[in-house]
């Protein structure tokens, strides 16, 4: 392992102990401290986000995904869902016009301690993220895109919603059916996987530029692995050296 700005390959294997928490509970508190997960399509930003969500939900850490809100949206069939829906079809972000005053609000309300999945994603974003509510860690997860194609064609995707299952990191709870609703899950069709492809194309052009703000800010580590335990349990251990500091840190030495 290696610190922010450097490639880190995960390879050990941390266990949440009693001390830390002891350390944390027995130190001044960093009373903000948010984290992004940045990757594309595939490599696996919800399921991590949602394990770090668990192991520092007693620090009060919440999960705020800009999918899901979207989602949502769509599944109510609102004004903002129908628009959304438009430009997700078609494997396209949507814009900022439309979407970041509603999505920035929500956002806030996930609190000052938060794990975030997927936005900002443009330096647009970034802006209106970084004047209210600033960063503290960015965790680029970097999967070739092969491997990424790959976990694509085996997702399972509950159509009405979008939620997405992956069989060997994120299956379901019942084999073949919704965590939520228990509706079925269908395998994505060949149209569906284009709009993916095209999901990762405009990833590339995009999110790159918010990674290399951060990379210069000394924020942002990137993550070398196919392994979302061994990303996590990474993660997990810069979060805990952060939080029994006084302060953030900027950087790593």
């Amino acid at each position: 392992m290696s610190w922010r700005g450097i490639v880190i390959c995960p390879q050990c294997d941390l266990i949440p102990s009693i001390s830390f928490l002891f350390s944390f509970f027995s130190s001044p508190k960093i009373q903000m401290y948010r984290v992004l997960l940045s990757g594309a399509a595939g490599s696996g930003k919800g399921t991590i986000a949602r394990m770090l969500v668990r192991e520092f939900e007693p620090l009060g850490f919440n999960y705020f995904a800009a999918g899901d809100f979207i989602r949502d949206h769509i599944a109510r069939g609102t004004e903002f869902g129908v628009r959304a829906q438009s430009f997700l079809n078609k494997g396209e972000h949507v814009p900022d016009s439309i979407l970041n005053g509603a999505i920035l609000a929500e956002m806030l309300k996930a609190g000052p301690r938060v794990i975030l999945d997927g936005y900002p994603r443009n330096m647009n974003q970034l802006k209106m993220v970084e004047d209210q509510a600033p960063l503290n860690l960015v965790v680029e997860l970097k999967v070739p895109r092969k491997v990424l194609i790959d976990r694509l064609s085996k997702q399972l995707v509950h159509p009405a919603s979008g939620r997405a299952y992956n069989l060997e990191v994120n299956p379901p709870k019942e084999e073949g059916k919704d965590d939520i609703t228990g509706e079925p899950l269908f395998k994505r069709s060949m149209d569906q996987l284009e709009v993916a492809r095209r999901r990762l194309e405009v990833y590339d052009k995009t999110e790159n530029k918010v990674l290399d703000y951060y990379k210069k800010q000394n924020k942002c580590i990137t993550m070398s692995g196919e392994s979302s335990k061994a990303v996590f349990e990474s993660v997990a251990d810069v979060m805990r050296r952060d939080l029994v500091t006084t302060t953030p840190r900027t950087a790593y030495a």
